[in-house]
């Protein structure tokens, strides 16, 4: 499994992280038709990054409008580095 999480920001300046889930991994290659450690390594587009991540809200149980619909809200898409994350002090 690729281990990703996403971040997104929208024009009405709300931003959040999703995880991309197996599942979502599994619907990536099933509508893209290829591989997606293939399709960021060698087909790279941004089509893809942006699929992701409204996939992965959806799963996450945001309320998102069909796919270029939610486009033209979206500001940027961001893949979250781990190690960029703050320390959760409450821990």
């Amino acid at each position: 499994m690729i281990a990703m999480r996403l971040e997104v920001v929208t024009e009405d300046g709300s931003e959040g992280e999703f995880p991309v889930t197996p599942k979502v991994q599994v619907e990536f290659e099933r509508n893209f038709k290829t591989g997606i450690g293939k399709a960021f390594e060698q087909e790279a587009k941004m089509e893809h990054m942006y699929w992701l991540a409204w996939k992965s809200m959806h799963y996450a149980g945001k309320v998102v409008k069909p796919f270029d619909e939610w486009l033209n809200k979206v500001v940027s898409v961001n893949v979250v580095n781990e190690g960029d994350r703050p320390f959760d002090e409450t821990a």
